[in-house]
């Protein structure tokens, strides 16, 4: 660092900070957020902290410091094989074959009930969206019913949450619709009050499929408000850390019930990103659907206009990723996906 300028030592340094959060981040994914809630947080700046070593890499590039380069770029190489790719240069599409199954997962925010997008005819407008995909399964969260949403499909299934304060049902939850006959429907939840996944399964020839549509707890962050200060930064921090510590509880109940014969598909809404304990202990050997057939970003939802991928769709081993596609239909906070798949 002799022939650093202040200004360039001080650059190394932050750039130094940053590459080591980001190695740190390598391992978040195998420690618990109910052990380890505050450290698991950094999850959430693993794509932050990529594109801050990208660009201190392009700057000592850029100003001739070679040494300096290889920090950031060496931290880069290694996330290739710690990391899930935060974007995808090449899509892999293959031909669909006839006896295929398409899924397509939203979360449709209750239909901009409370008009938090400045659209009108939201519900209306949705289900002609979906109905243009021609998805054979549709799963959506944050569901309600409502007179200006009609799909055509012949069979579905509706779960609505109990709220444990108020004692009642709540009009408020997720649906799957499906072209093929549903056979058996379920919902599971930590407890009695919450109902965070539901299944159904499906035949389709004579393969039995159980999908599960699925809405882990919400970090309860909302881009549009601000959290600078001491007070407020200290309560997000312990509500995403509660959130964190409950999709625990949520993926082991979830797990603890995948064991049985049927071909499985879980899709939804993770609340989390692919650099988290929630991702990874979700896929496990399951098929990541954007990994294998996906491009770009994988956007699923921004945050301050910054690309998130927080939407899933996973398949077991008996089923072949055919296709992926993220679609950028601005009617809710989330972005559907929808992933086709191919019977082994």
């Amino acid at each position: 660092m002799k022939n650093l300028s202040f200004f360039n030592k001080i650059i190394f340094l932050v750039n130094t900070v940053f590459a080591i959060l980001l190695i740190l981040s390598f391992f978040i994914p195998n420690l618990s957020p109910v052990d380890y809630g505050a450290i698991s947080l950094l999850s959430l700046l693993v794509p932050a902290l990529i594109i801050m070593n990208v660009v201190f890499m392009v700057y000592w590039m850029v100003v001739g410091f070679k040494k300096q380069f290889l920090q950031s770029f060496i931290v880069l190489v290694l996330c290739v094989f710690f990391l899930p790719k935060l974007y995808k240069f090449t899509q892999n599409n293959r031909e669909v074959p006839a006896n295929s199954l398409s899924i397509l997962t939203y979360n449709v925010r209750k239909f901009n009930k409370y008009d938090w997008i400045k659209t009108d005819s939201v519900p209306y407008k949705i289900s002609r969206f979906i109905s243009s995909t021609n998805a054979d399964v549709v799963l959506l969260q944050e569901f309600e019913k409502n007179e200006n949403f009609n799909l055509n499909y012949p069979y579905s299934y509706n779960h609505y949450s109990n709220h444990p304060a108020l004692k009642k049902l709540v009009q408020s939850g997720m649906a799957t619709f499906s072209k093929y006959p549903i056979v058996a429907t379920g919902s599971i939840g930590v407890n009695i009050n919450s109902r965070f996944i539901i299944y159904t399964d499906i035949v389709k020839n004579k393969d039995t499929i159980r999908i599960f549509n699925i809405h882990l707890e919400s970090l309860g962050v909302d881009p549009n408000q601000d959290y600078l200060g001491f007070e407020k930064s200290e309560n997000l921090i312990k509500r995403i850390r509660n959130s964190f510590q409950q999709q625990e509880l949520q993926i082991d109940t979830l797990n603890n019930s995948l064991q049985n014969s049927y071909k499985k598909i879980i899709a939804g809404d993770l609340n989390n990103t692919a650099f988290s304990w929630a991702y990874k202990h979700l896929k496990g050997n399951f098929k990541d659907s954007f990994e294998q057939a996906g491009y770009g970003f994988g956007k699923t939802y921004s945050f301050k206009k910054f690309p998130l991928r927080i939407d899933y769709c996973f398949v077991d081993s008996s089923f072949t990723i055919k296709a992926h596609t993220n679609y950028s239909i601005k009617l809710s906070d989330h972005y559907p996906v929808m992933a086709t798949v191919g019977f082994d």
